[in-house]
């Protein structure tokens, strides 16, 4: 009778370590698949990150280049601003060297007379006064005389021989010129020396 039971249980422990095999089996799949599925879950994640981190250095290439432009325009705007302005005061100032001239020529006649010393003083105080003024927007006379013709700031009116001063160089300066910073407004009109007169060699 025992020999009976003992084979009746056999059977039935075989049974509860066959399931306990199969449950442990299967908490091992499903840790595997959980794994996996964490694996995938951290792929994607990570992918992700770097999509991220991807597209904002392209966002933040996009504002540097944006703030770059607009840092441009703004120099560019500051830039037209003041040829505007540059371009306006040379327009006006140019109207006015006529003035400046006669008011030159006025006081190299008046200096002349005796009787007329008072006015000249007069006008030659409006003059400089007037002068004074439009240096200060940037007004600069061009007297070239003793120093080097050059073409870009002279106009030449004639050639003279002279014994004193260097071929080349301005002898005398009939009508200044006027520039305004870089800008030449009028060219000074000049007597440009010869030398020495070439008989006399």
């Amino acid at each position: 009778m025992d020999q009976k039971s003992d084979k009746s249980k056999d059977p039935i422990e075989n049974n509860e370590a066959d399931m306990q095999m199969s449950s442990i089996q299967n908490e091992s799949q499903k840790e595997e698949s959980d794994n996996s599925e964490t694996v995938k879950k951290d792929e994607n994640l990570s992918q992700k990150v770097k999509d991220a981190y991807s597209k904002s250095e392209d966002f933040q290439d996009k504002y540097i280049r944006v703030m770059a432009d607009i840092d441009n325009l703004k120099r560019r705007q500051i830039k037209e601003r003041e040829d505007t302005v540059i371009r306006t005061r040379s327009q006006i100032i140019s109207d006015l060297l006529p003035v400046l001239d006669a008011f030159q020529m006025g006081m190299n006649e008046v200096e002349k007379e005796e009787s007329t010393k008072n006015i000249f003083v007069g006008i030659s105080m409006a003059y400089k006064q007037m002068e004074s003024v439009l240096n200060e927007y940037g007004l600069e006379i061009v007297d070239p005389k003793g120093t080097n013709f050059d073409p870009k700031y002279h106009e030449a009116l004639s050639y003279q021989s002279d014994e004193e001063v260097e071929e080349g160089y301005v002898l005398q300066t009939v009508r200044v010129g006027y520039k305004m910073r870089d800008k030449l407004l009028r060219p000074a009109s000049v007597i440009i020396s010869q030398g020495k007169d070439k008989e006399d060699n």
